[in-house]
């Protein structure tokens, strides 16, 4: 027996075969496209159809030998109605999504957030495994948030799961793309260090930043940059990388205070620091939380596979 997973983004959609214990066979991604008018996601699930088809057919694999298929999305989702409420990037609103993708494959389908994926699969296989009560905090361009309870993946009141990234932590802060303002999100996700980067870049002259005007990924200095001089000892970005670095722990301080968790993994690209970043992250934020015994925060494992895991997972429940 065969699983499959879908990670819908919104530039590429990425499909993966799994065998019975999840392990990954094949992974295969398409550019997405938007339709100008695809309410219910119909152009989405045919897309989604194709690409299964095409890794089905690649790895000899009948595709009756797969029950079910799973779904993540970056946006808002109902899950116990199976109706996506907002994803932005995908053009759905209140779209009966998972519906249309079991009825486009024949077989029966889930979905849910992205970041409730990835933490499934880090608490199931992962950095996660063997904890009741932990989260998984994903940074990249935005904050992801996904949170065990009792050793099950936690929804929420309504069923949509959390965006702890919207916690506001500066009501005078940057604006958010959610339209309020200083929410985690616009001091800890990867865009902020982007920012801080483009303007240590434009200042720089006889630095070593210098140097990542011909070797920074797409010409420009960012935030891979920026660490990379940080690591160097770069005093302008070594002061930009303390500063999100106290931002992070400031935030991972509330999420333990409120939630207590055993665990807490960090996943996206941010992670890839490694120690350079985990090491002063857990000594500044025990001493923002309540409690005497300091939560560990630890690297993530599955990285950028987390999702589709999750979501094969997901529709296997």
């Amino acid at each position: 027996m065969y699983r499959i997973g879908f990670d819908i983004g919104g530039t590429n959609l990425v499909c993966g075969l799994m065998d019975a214990d999840f392990n990954l066979i094949k992974k295969a991604g398409t550019p997405f496209r938007r339709r100008d008018y695809d309410p219910a996601g119909e152009g989405i699930a045919e897309d989604l159809y194709s690409l299964a088809s095409s890794v089905c057919a690649s790895c000899g694999v009948d595709f009756r030998d797969v029950p079910s298929v799973g779904v993540c999305i970056p946006g808002s989702v109902d899950t116990a109605r199976g109706i996506v409420i907002d994803a932005h990037n995908l053009g759905l609103h209140d779209a009966p999504f998972r519906e249309t993708v079991s009825r486009r494959f024949g077989k029966p389908a889930e979905m849910l957030n992205d970041a409730d994926a990835a933490a499934l699969a880090e608490q199931r296989i992962g950095a996660l495994a063997g904890t009741e009560n932990s989260m998984l905090v994903t940074i990249g361009t935005g904050i992801g948030v996904g949170i065990i309870l009792g050793g099950q993946l936690f929804h929420g009141g309504r069923g949509y799961g959390v965006e702890a990234g919207h916690a506001q932590m500066d009501v005078n802060g940057e604006s958010c793309t959610c339209g309020r303002r200083g929410c985690i999100e616009t001091l800890c996700a990867a865009t902020w260090l982007n920012r801080r980067a483009a303007e240590l870049f434009e200042k720089a002259e006889g630095t070593v930043l210098e140097l990542y005007k011909n070797v920074s990924d797409r010409g420009k200095f960012d935030a891979k940059a920026l660490i990379t001089a940080a690591r160097m000892g770069e005093r302008a970005s070594l002061a930009v990388w303390d500063r999100y670095i106290d931002n992070l722990s400031n935030a991972l301080g509330s999420y333990i205070n409120i939630l207590d968790p055993q665990l807490i993994a960090i996943g996206g690209g941010v992670s890839g620091a490694g120690e350079f970043l985990l090491a002063p992250l857990n000594e500044r934020t025990a001493k923002q939380s309540f409690f005497r015994e300091p939560t560990p925060i630890v690297r993530a494992k599955l990285g950028n596979d987390a999702g589709l895991v999750g979501a094969a997972m997901y529709g296997n429940i």
